[in-house]
């Protein structure tokens, strides 16, 4: 696991589905085998923001927690050799809490760790700061997934 960090949106395409508009991850700043740390800067054009409270527009929880799965995601990308194809789903969230709004404009450092593995399944644990002040916790599991995967 060798990784030139910071690692920025280019490369982070390299090793998720995800994609503008919905890749929220802007940057990893630290990386272990168990932990990641990267930030998320909420862009204050996104369209989004004109219908979700117009007149305070603030990130939508749900994209926080979007956030924080793809931490998640890209961290077990990145330290456990997931196999060509494979890419990590939801499989549930067991608790997310919100202590204060975040802004267009503001950057949310997601610092996240894997709290178990059990293959094919991972739970997570990630807190969410903005200016060293708490913004949320989000605790959740997720597991291996192929895009060959459909339900008929």
């Amino acid at each position: 696991m060798d990784y030139d960090l910071p690692m920025g949106l280019e490369e982070i395409q390299n090793y998720l589905p995800h994609r503008p508009p919905m890749l929220f991850v802007d940057q990893v700043t630290a990386l272990s085998e168990m932990a990641i740390t990267i930030t998320s800067t909420v862009k204050p054009d996104a369209e989004y923001l004109k219908g979700h409270f117009p007149d305070m527009p603030i990130q939508p929880g749900v994209l926080i927690v979007e956030t924080v799965a793809q931490a998640g995601a890209l961290l077990v990308k990145l330290s456990h050799d997931l196999p060509e194809g494979v890419f990590m789903g939801f499989s549930g969230i067991d608790s997310a809490k919100f202590k204060r709004p975040v802004y267009p404009g503001e950057t949310m450092i997601v610092d996240l760790e894997i709290a178990r593995k059990r293959l094919p399944f991972y739970k997570f644990s990630g807190k969410v700061t903005v200016n060293d002040k708490h913004v949320a916790s989000v605790d959740f599991s997720a597991a291996h997934m192929s895009f060959d995967q459909r339900n008929d």
